[in-house]
C-alpha cells in the first residue's frame, strides 16, 4: 500500500512538473516570488525601525500590532486564491476540487484564529483551570503553545493525505514546505527561548510573517498553473 502511495505520488509529480513547464506559472512565480519576500523583509525592517509611542517590539508582541494584521492578509489572500482554484477547476478531477476545497477550509480557519485569536483565548482558559497541571507543574509553559504545535501535528497527516494530488503543483509543493520550514522556526522559538527577548520576539513574529507569505504564495502558483490551463484535465488515477 505504502510503495502504491509513493508511485501515485511520483506519477502525478512528473506530470505536474510537465504541465507547470508548458505555462506561464514558470515564468511568473519566481518573479513573484522574489518580489514579494524583497517586500517583506523591507516591511520587517520598517516595522521594527518606526515603532509606535510605544516598546520598539510593539508590532511583533502585541497582537494589535503589524504583525498580525500583516499576517493575516497574507492568509486571507491565500485563502482567496485557493477559493478561486477551487471555482474555476469544475470538470478536472474531484480529487483536485477536494484538495483546493481542503485548502480553502483550512486556511479560512486560521485567518479567523489570527484575528479572533481562538488558540490563545482557549490556551488562557485551560491555563486557569490548570488542565492535566501541565502549567502548574512547569511541563509547558502554556496550553496557547501546545495548541499551536496540535496545528503542525494535524497538518501533518492531512498533508500525507493530499500530497497525491498536491504533487500536481510542483510550485506549490516547494513553497508549502518552505512555509512549513518558517512555521517551525517560530514555533521552536516561542517554545524554547524562555523569558522572550526582542530578538527573540523579532525573529519569532517574522517567522510567522513568512509562513503567511510563503502560504499565499503558494497557493497563488497553484491558481496561476490552472487558470492557465483551465481546460485541460488530467484523468484521475
Amino acid at each position: 500500500m505504502f510503495r502504491n502511495y509513493l508511485t501515485n505520488v511520483q506519477t502525478e509529480l512528473r506530470a505536474g512538473i510537465a504541465e507547470h513547464q508548458a505555462t506561464v506559472g514558470r515564468r511568473m512565480i519566481p518573479l513573484s516570488i522574489g518580489l514579494s519576500v524583497l517586500v517583506a523583509v523591507y516591511i520587517v525592517i520598517a516595522i521594527f525601525l518606526i515603532p509606535p509611542n510605544e516598546s520598539r517590539d510593539f508590532n511583533f508582541v502585541n497582537e494589535r500590532g503589524a504583525i498580525t494584521a500583516l499576517s493575516a492578509m497574507f492568509l486571507a489572500m491565500a485563502c482567496g486564491f485557493s477559493c478561486t482554484s477551487f471555482l474555476i477547476s469544475v470538470g478536472l478531477p474531484r480529487a483536485v476540487r477536494c484538495f483546493w476545497l481542503i485548502v480553502s477550509v483550512a486556511l479560512a480557519f486560521l485567518v479567523l484564529d489570527e484575528l479572533l485569536e481562538f488558540h490563545e483565548r482557549i490556551g488562557d482558559r485551560l491555563d486557569r483551570i490548570d488542565l492535566l497541571g501541565w502549567t502548574s507543574s512547569g511541563m509547558i509553559r502554556g496550553w496557547n503553545d501546545v495548541i499551536v504545535i496540535l496545528y503542525g501535528v494535524v497538518a501533518l497527516p492531512l498533508g500525507l493525505f493530499i500530497l497525491p494530488t498536491m504533487a500536481r503543483f510542483p510550485s506549490f509543493v516547494k513553497l508549502i514546505c518552505i512555509a512549513f520550514s518558517c512555521y517551525v522556526v517560530h514555533t521552536t522559538i516561542d517554545t524554547l527561548v524562555q523569558p522572550p527577548t526582542t530578538p527573540s520576539v523579532v525573529c519569532e513574529e517574522s517567522a510567522k510573517l513568512y509562513c503567511s507569505l510563503f502560504i499565499a504564495l503558494a497557493c497563488l502558483s497553484g491558481l496561476l498553473v490552472r487558470a492557465t490551463r483551465p481546460s485541460n484535465p488530467r484523468p484521475s488515477s
